[in-house]
C-alpha cells in the first residue's frame, strides 16, 4: 500500500506510458489533485490512490495518459499518436487499438468517480466555482514518525472523538522556571505547523511542576509554564485565543520526585484537544 504521506505538493505525476500527466496540487485521502494549469481542458482532475505504483522523486501512475481524459495534452506525446505520425495513411490497420480500448474502460470508470467528487463539492454552498476548496495538510518538510506533532497530526486528520491528551516528549523545564528551553524549539516548530494546517482545532495546555517547594507555588507555576507554550506558538503564528492555559501543579506526577531525572519527567507539559 503507498503511503499517502510520501507524496508532496508539485511532485510530477507520470503516466505508466512515461507521460508526465500534471503536478500534485494536494492529497485527499483517497485521491490526489492535479495542479489545473497543467491540464488541458484548464480543469483540476483527481487521480484515484490505487491508481499509484510507486513514488519516488515523481508519482509513478499503473495507467497511461489515456486513462486520463483532458490531461494526455499536458505531457509528451503518447505512443499511438507517435505512431499515427511516423506511419503512411495505408498503414492504419496496424495501430493497435486495444490500449484505447482498456482507456475508454478506465474513462467510464473515473466519470462515475468524479460525478461522485462534484457532488461532494455541490454541498459547499459557500464555495465559488472559481475558488479551490484546500485540504488541510502539514507544509514544509515531513513529520517525524513517532513524533508528538506527527501523533497530532494523525489524530487531527481521523475520526476519534475528543478530548485526547498528547504529553510533550521534551518540553520540559528547569527547576523553578517557565522558560522554553532552546532544545525544544524544533518540536514546537513542528507543532505549530500541524495547528496552521487544522484551523478549527481547538487545545488546552496543561503545564506542571515537581513536588519540590509550597503546592500553592507548583501550581502557579504550572499555569506560567502552559502560558509559555502558548506564547512560544504564538509566536510562531498560531493564533493565542485556540488554546487555554491550565495547571496540574504537582499533581499526577510522571515519575518519582525522589530522583532527579524524575523531577525532570514531572516538570512536563501536556496538550489536550478538546475540538477537532
Amino acid at each position: 500500500m503507498i503511503d499517502h504521506t510520501t507524496i508532496r505538493k508539485d511532485m510530477d505525476v507520470i503516466g505508466s506510458d512515461g507521460t508526465t500527466l500534471g503536478k500534485v496540487d494536494s492529497v485527499e485521502r483517497e485521491r490526489i489533485k492535479l495542479t489545473r494549469k497543467d491540464s488541458a481542458d484548464g480543469e483540476h482532475h483527481y487521480v484515484p490512490m490505487d491508481w499509484v505504483s510507486r513514488v519516488d522523486e515523481h508519482v509513478h501512475l499503473n495507467r497511461d495518459a489515456a486513462a486520463i481524459p483532458g490531461l494526455g495534452a499536458a505531457g509528451t506525446a503518447t505512443t499511438a499518436h507517435a505512431a499515427e505520425r511516423h506511419h503512411p495513411a495505408g498503414d492504419a490497420r496496424k495501430v493497435n487499438w486495444l490500449p484505447w480500448i482498456i482507456g475508454g474502460l478506465a474513462l467510464i470508470a473515473l466519470i462515475a468517480a468524479l460525478s461522485q467528487c462534484d457532488k461532494d463539492d455541490a454541498d459547499d454552498a459557500a464555495v465559488t466555482p472559481s475558488e479551490e476548496v484546500a485540504v488541510p495538510r502539514v507544509a514544509g518538510a515531513p513529520l517525524a514518525e513517532g513524533s508528538l506533532a506527527y501523533s497530532l497530526e494523525q489524530f487531527l486528520a481521523g475520526e476519534d472523538g475528543t478530548p485526547r491528551t498528547f504529553i510533550f516528549e521534551r518540553l520540559n523545564f528547569n527547576t523553578g522556571q517557565a522558560t522554553i528551553r532552546d532544545a525544544d524549539d524544533r518540536d514546537l516548530d513542528d507543532i505549530a505547523r500541524v495547528f496552521a494546517a487544522y484551523p478549527k482545532a481547538r487545545a488546552a495546555v496543561v503545564g506542571y511542576a515537581d513536588a519540590r517547594g509550597d503546592a500553592s507555588d507548583n501550581k502557579e507555576l504550572g499555569a506560567d509554564r502552559a502560558r509559555a507554550v502558548i506564547a512560544a506558538l504564538a509566536a510562531r503564528g498560531v493564533d493565542p485565543d485556540r488554546f487555554e492555559a491550565r495547571t496540574g501543579g504537582e499533581k499526577d506526577p510522571e515519575a518519582t520526585n525522589a530522583s532527579a531525572p524524575g523531577r525532570f519527567e514531572n516538570r512536563r507539559t501536556e496538550l489536550v484537544i478538546l475540538k477537532r
